[in-house]
């Protein structure tokens, strides 16, 4: 199965919608997951009431489309020297092991808008004026805490990530502050027309989501993170320096998203933000598939995790919910 995806032939990504089909169907008779019918996404005050099958079905739709926008970004990027849809793969499996993959959630939203962001640093390496990607980046970045408050931590570490690929210049600021604006000024009109506002005691209550396989999900992440960690070792070593600006923001990225989702699940038991770990590693995974030293083991280990996703509909673990 992993041959076929490593390889650059466009027709495997008609095997993503089958993957994402049976985990919908294997939830559907075994019920691992709840559906929840409602969602609230961020600062809106009100709450969207949806049937089941189109909770299913927009969730499904979702996570499809972030494959392939993640996949666009190594491919026409020159992230690696070939096309490879990998990391479309690594995505879906690497979801299938979270709750909100299953239902339509703000998380699955957020995963858009954090691959909207990444088109855009990728852009920086391309052109000398980049005004126009700050703002973009920095327009979907205030969309994303507008559709999950708590991201708005990030921001510093986010301009980290920026500043890895691109120095610093004042004649981008400008459009960085208006790009990030402009989502709250929408917000704050729609609010005083409507008369409503937000409740951010919200931030700081335990959202927490039964989770059945907590020590799995964490222990399989740790796993990933390291066999990525000395996988761009060897990589950065003899990469020219445009993958290496890319891979180095990645990096961040990924260290971002990991602290953040630590705090999260400290703090309010939230594990559900872990998945954010995945959108930078399912890319820098590929220098570990289609490396020299690590590929076998990569190999293994994206087996255990994929028989795991599938057989966990059929198994009762006895952990406690975290």
């Amino acid at each position: 199965m992993i041959k076929l995806f490593l390889g650059n032939k466009t027709f495997v990504l008609l095997l993503l919608p089958i993957y994402l089909f049976t985990y919908q169907l294997l939830n559907y008779f075994f019920g691992f997951y709840s559906i929840d019918h409602s969602v609230q996404v961020g600062l809106c005050p009100f709450t969207l009431n949806v049937g089941y099958f189109w909770s299913v079905f927009a969730a499904s739709s979702l996570v499809f489309i972030n494959a392939i926008g993640l996949n666009l970004v190594v491919n026409r990027n020159n992230f690696y020297d070939r096309n490879t849809y990998i990391v479309a793969l690594l995505y879906i499996v690497f979801m299938s092991l979270f709750h909100s993959s299953y239902f339509l959630n703000p998380i699955l939203l957020l995963h858009s808008i954090f691959i909207l962001i990444l088109h855009q640093l990728f852009a920086f390496n391309k052109q000398e004026d980049i005004r126009k990607n700050v703002f973009n980046a920095f327009l979907f970045l205030g969309i994303g805490i507008t559709v999950s408050p708590s991201i708005g931590f990030l921001i510093p570490l986010f301009i980290i990530a920026v500043m890895v690929i691109r120095p610093f210049s004042w004649k981008e600021v400008f459009p960085s502050i208006v790009g990030i604006i402009i989502p709250f000024i929408y917000y704050f009109s729609i609010s005083y027309i409507s008369d409503s506002s937000y409740d951010f005691s919200q931030l700081f209550i335990n959202s927490q989501l039964p989770k059945k396989d907590f020590w799995f999900i964490v222990i399989a992440t740790f796993i990933f993170i390291l066999l990525c960690f000395f996988a761009v070792i060897i990589k950065t070593r003899k990469t020219k320096i445009q993958t290496s600006k890319q891979i180095r923001s990645l990096v961040v990225l990924l260290t971002t998203f990991l602290a953040f989702s630590i705090y999260q699940i400290l703090s309010f038991q939230q594990i559900e933000f872990l998945s954010l770990v995945f959108l930078p590693l399912s890319i820098l995974l590929i220098l570990a598939f289609l490396g020299d030293s690590y590929a076998n083991a990569a190999h293994i280990i994206f087996y255990i995790l994929f028989g795991y996703s599938v057989i966990k509909f059929f198994l009762f673990l006895p952990t406690k919910d975290v």
